[in-house]
């Protein structure tokens, strides 16, 4: 059975109410515990562990963009191409 936006919300939110039991949920909705689980993570807006909690305040900080951490050279790698070029006699 396909349920709308609403429904999952309400299925989520009762899960939450009730202590995060995606076991009862799923049994009541007659839906499985991953998609019970898929809901509240989707839907659940506060962090329910204190990992999360740590998750949100490291992401808060100024992140390096792409384009830097593309541009970092790895010095395990730069030896590596340096033995091959030496191996190919490129230099």
């Amino acid at each position: 059975m396909n349920y709308n936006e609403s429904q999952q919300k309400e299925i989520a939110q009762y899960a939450i109410e009730h202590d995060n039991n995606y076991k009862a949920t799923g049994e009541k909705y007659q839906i499985s515990y991953q998609q019970v689980a898929a809901w509240v993570r989707k839907y659940n807006k506060k962090p329910t562990t204190k990992k999360s909690v740590k998750k949100e305040t490291k992401t808060s900080a100024p992140q390096a963009s792409a384009l830097d951490v593309l541009s970092r050279k790895d010095p395990v790698l730069e030896a590596q191409l340096e033995d091959v070029k030496k191996r190919l006699g490129l230099i």
